[in-house]
């Protein structure tokens, strides 16, 4: 990025702003304190948050067939959209009420107040009571003339006829009623589900005309608070017949500004950011890379001066999806479905789709190389065209042997995982030694030398290799060698004990980092094995619950177990082989990277809407 500095006479302010934003290349240095204070300001960032929490209502309404404009112009529409929302709403907390008021009649069934009231006019009292049931007493039959008229939930419910004036002393609930009786209640009822059924069919019919319109509302919205932003950023001087800006643009576009700033009438400066400078991120990857985007941005943008960890977490990331999901005929549906949808998809989304292919491939190979296809365990079918490659597949049964009985795939991911902790630790020594110097990276160097060689004299006898005593003490006369820049030189500048206090701190750290790091790996095997269990016992159960059945229904039954079974094991593996690989990569690697985060993102003072 380099830094841009203008000067604008007053009244060429506003014009130039305008052609400004048609090149849409400058990033303007945001004022932080003024956009905070800017009530107009505040009131449109509010307006685009309730315009796009209204789009994802909008885009959650039922497909239909039939599409509708919203009559109404797009200054009004968000006003009127929430009016319909708000309505239904209030008709639901009216419906609450009035059914609670409804189901008080449950109890008494059908009756008319118009003939108790006539019967009140010619001298008798109706009084209505509810009791525990054990708590009635039959007597009250005789004394009141009680009538029972129903029992429920434990409760029975009667009613007393009396002569005008007797007083009926009852130890009872009396039970009032409410003002409308049950007819004008159930009509109430009827109505407000009507127009509430009615609202819901009308933003139905009108959703895609709404979000369309509510799209580009939005986007002229933002130019609007992108406008006041820029102009809260202005610094007036001399008077305020100068006005100052600041902002940030890509390298490469330099020459391109610089032609245009000369056929202005502004004062402009280009200049290299320094340390103290708040520049914006804009990430450049390859193609391959670029897929990946989205995962880095979930967590935090790199700072300017950090190194962008995407191309190097791409690969790892869409291994740990493929031992995650662990099976080849779900990669197959996922890859098989991302490839269809992408044809026809908007350049929006395509990149997502193309993301999901890689995603389905790298699960097809896992789940072919460890024998794994819609939970079949393909090492232990009998079927004649794979008898030549059963031996190959990477499991227990196969390889346990070799490997003290442990699972390979279980020590693939272990080995993957500490690959990925080095590989992180040398990605922390490259941004330290590009941030202030290699002399700071050296302690961090000497931690990956040491791991790698105490893996290799602890782990080669282990796995009963000898090391050549020649050899032997060549490594550990490097490995000496890494613990005294461990020791001695993880903090340059430092004295001897303090950086000897460092590095044991540091050594405590990373033996204990390092272990649960390495135990957070496991994982994807772990998770990779259940689904391919999960999926095996779906086929099991398919197979022996419809065992004697007749052709058809069986057919019939196991398609619907192998459906069902399935999409919810598919569903889990898709939920688990998203999170862990985050979780490995927001954590377990971009601590060993010394990822910091908290770049901001270069967002140019651009034209939104086509005029």
């Amino acid at each position: 990025m380099m830094k841009l500095s203008l000067l604008i006479f007053y009244k060429e302010y506003q014009t130039f702003l305008g052609e400004l934003r048609e090149k849409g290349m400058v990033h303007i240095h945001e004022n932080t304190e003024r956009t905070a204070e800017d009530t107009d300001l505040q009131a449109k960032l509010m307006l685009i948050r309730r315009t796009g929490e209204m789009i994802t209502h909008m885009q959650s309404r039922n497909d239909v067939e039939q599409v509708e404009k919203v009559k109404v112009n797009d200054e009004h529409l968000l006003d009127y959209l929430e009016g319909l929302y708000s309505r239904q709403d209030q008709i639901e907390q009216q419906l609450v009420g009035l059914e609670k008021d409804h189901a008080a009649y449950r109890p008494w069934g059908k009756f008319s107040r118009e003939m108790i009231q006539k019967l009140e006019i010619a001298g008798w009292e109706f009084h209505f009571f509810s009791v525990p049931e054990q708590k009635y007493q039959p007597e009250w039959e005789e004394m009141y003339d009680a009538v029972i008229i129903s029992e429920m939930m434990g409760q029975k419910y009667f009613v007393t006829v009396t002569p005008a004036g007797t007083s009926v002393n009852l130890e009872a609930d009396p039970y009032l009623f409410p003002q409308a009786t049950a007819e004008e209640l159930a009509k109430q009822i009827t109505a407000l589900r009507e127009e509430s059924v009615n609202i819901g069919k009308e933003l139905d019919a009108v959703s895609q005309d709404a979000i369309e319109r509510l799209k580009k509302y939005r986007l002229k919205i933002t130019e609007v608070a992108d406008k006041i932003k820029v102009e809260d950023a202005a610094q007036h001087l001399i008077d305020e017949k100068v006005i100052a800006l600041e902002g940030w643009i890509p390298v490469e576009r330099e020459a391109e500004m610089r032609s245009f700033l000369e056929t202005k009438e502004v004062y402009f400066e280009f200049t290299r950011p320094t340390p103290e400078d708040d520049v914006p991120v804009q990430l450049k990857n390859n193609a391959y890379s670029k897929l990946f985007e989205p995962v880095t941005e979930m967590f935090a943008l790199p700072q300017y001066r950090e190194l962008d960890l995407t191309p190097f977490l791409a690969p790892f990331f869409m291994l740990f999806f493929g031992m995650c999901m662990g099976d080849g005929g779900y990669g197959l549906i996922i890859w098989l479905t991302c490839f269809i949808i992408g044809r026809k998809a908007s350049p929006s989304v395509k990149g997502y789709l193309v993301l999901g292919q890689y995603l389905g491939i790298m699960t097809v190979i896992v789940g072919l190389l460890t024998g794994s296809f819609f939970g079949i365990a393909l090492d232990s079918v009998e079927w004649p065209w794979l008898a030549g490659v059963k031996s190959l597949f990477l499991t227990e049964a196969n390889y346990g042997k070799y490997l003290g009985g442990y699972n390979p795939m279980m020590i693939v991911a272990v080995a993957v995982g500490i690959i990925q902790i080095l590989y992180g630790m040398c990605l922390n020594a490259a941004r330290l030694t590009k941030q202030f110097g290699f002399k700071y990276a050296i302690s961090t160097l000497g931690w990956v030398v040491a791991i790698i060689l105490l893996g290799v004299l602890i782990g080669l006898p282990m796995l009963s290799i000898v090391i050549p005593e020649g050899l032997k003490y060549v490594l550990y006369a490097l490995l000496g060698l890494a613990a005294l820049t461990i020791y001695f030189y993880n903090s340059p500048g430092k004295g001897i004990f303090s950086n000897f206090g460092s590095g044991l701190w540091g050594t405590y750290n990373m033996a204990t980092g390092l272990l649960g790091d390495t135990l957070s790996y496991i994982r994807l095997f772990a998770i990779g094995l259940t689904g391919s269990i999960l999926g095996g016992v779906f086929n099991t159960l398919a197979f022996q619950l419809t065992d004697g059945l007749p052709v058809i229904v069986k057919f019939i039954a196991v398609f619907l177990i192998l459906l069902i079974g399935h999409s919810i094991n598919f569903g889990l593996c898709m939920i688990s082989s998203f999170v862990h690989p985050m979780r490995l990569t927001f954590v377990e690697f971009y601590k060993n990277a010394g990822f910091e985060g908290g770049g901001k993102q270069y967002a140019p003072f651009r034209k939104k809407v086509n005029d």
